[in-house]
């Protein structure tokens, strides 16, 4: 038999995130990946049915996890008026 590593899990809607696709959820997405980050555990970002808007935003920055899986099982929405990420260039960014 082999042994089981556990996994931790990271939901966005625990964080604070909105499934109805209009309320931004930005802010639960980054917490959710600095949670991650900051965990020594193999760990798991889920985003649970539904529609998840989001502005840009870059998931970056020390991270002492190197067994991160990030597990979409809903939707993420862009902003309708593409001028909100000025510069940027992007959208999401790893």
């Amino acid at each position: 038999s082999s042994l089981a590593i556990p996994v931790v899990t990271y939901n966005v809607i625990s964080l604070g995130a909105k499934s109805d696709g209009r309320s931004d959820s930005t802010k639960a997405f980054l917490a959710s990946w600095t949670k991650a980050c900051g965990s020594t555990a193999a760990s798991t970002i889920y985003v649970p049915p539904g529609r998840y808007l989001l502005h840009n935003v870059v998931f970056q920055g020390q991270c002492r996890n190197n067994d991160i899986t990030t597990r979409i099982d809903g939707t993420l929405v862009a902003p309708s008026d593409y001028r909100v990420i000025g510069d940027a260039g992007n959208w999401i960014l790893f």
